[in-house]
């Protein structure tokens, strides 16, 4: 109880015996909560009444809200995920470094919180959805982390910005395989469109994203992931596990 309490005023973390994992049941929507739009000021609220010395903790926001269901010695938490890394101080206000805390709304209400203690640690999967691109060239790591206090939570502004780049407006093509089958796509980045050639016909994606490494993109059943650096293709398809294959650029169509 000693090590605990310079973390949490009314919280302890979970025993490590049974890490939280995701429960893969298939639920309704209404398992799930409505979406929390002020989920900053729900979680700036948790936090000024559970942390110690709470004025002075700084906050990183790793997500933003998305459905999930977790299981946790054998109960099992429904809402919307959210993960923050958390430096807050002990009773000493010496600051402990930053530990991964996983919150659970539902209906605008924390119903789970656990955080990194040596007892539990987060696994990472819970925090990050793979099939969404937050990559970035190594010598594009910002060498600090951008300090945030509790206080501030609420004006926090989590759309990634990118830096200014020279976007090519012409259409450009490529050639994928995966699983010996060939799979033609061409994109338009200033457009902001992903198409896949089927034949004659032609099947624009939807919920397409550009980032200076990856391109991503769905349709009805699939979400597709393009490597722009490697050329590597990931394509996840509705209740399946991700499988990969390989893309080449295309300067010109051959004729």
């Amino acid at each position: 109880m000693l090590i605990l309490s310079g973390c949490s005023k009314g919280l302890m973390p979970m025993t490590g015996m049974v890490m939280p994992e995701r429960n893969t049941d298939r639920l309704s929507e209404e398992s799930y909560g409505e979406y929390p739009e002020n989920y900053q000021k729900i979680l700036k609220d948790f936090l000024q009444e559970t942390l110690v010395n709470h004025e002075g903790a700084k906050v990183e926001f790793i997500n933003k809200p998305s459905k999930i269901s977790i299981s946790q010695m054998r109960n099992d938490y429904n809402g919307y995920r959210l993960c923050l890394s958390i430096n807050s101080q002990n009773n000493k206000l010496i600051y402990t470094g930053f530990k991964t805390h996983l919150f659970i709304i539902n209906n605008s209400k924390v119903n789970l919180h656990l955080f990194d203690s040596g007892l539990l640690k987060i696994p990472f999967e819970l925090c990050v959805d793979r099939r969404v691109s937050d990559s970035m060239l190594l010598n594009d790591i910002p060498d600090q982390p951008e300090d945030i206090k509790i206080d501030e939570m609420d004006t926090v502004d989590l759309e990634k910005k990118s830096d200014e780049i020279l976007i090519n407006t012409n259409n450009i093509y490529i050639l994928c395989e995966i699983n010996q089958i060939e799979r033609t796509f061409y994109f338009n980045e200033s457009k902001e469109v992903l198409v896949e050639s089927i034949g004659v016909n032609e099947m624009e994606l939807e919920s397409v994203k550009f980032s200076t490494t990856h391109i991503l993109g769905s349709n009805e059943t699939e979400e597709i992931l393009i490597n722009r650096v490697s050329g590597s293709l990931i394509v996840t398809e509705t209740g399946e596990d991700p499988i990969s294959g390989e893309c080449k650029l295309l300067d010109i169509k051959k004729f």
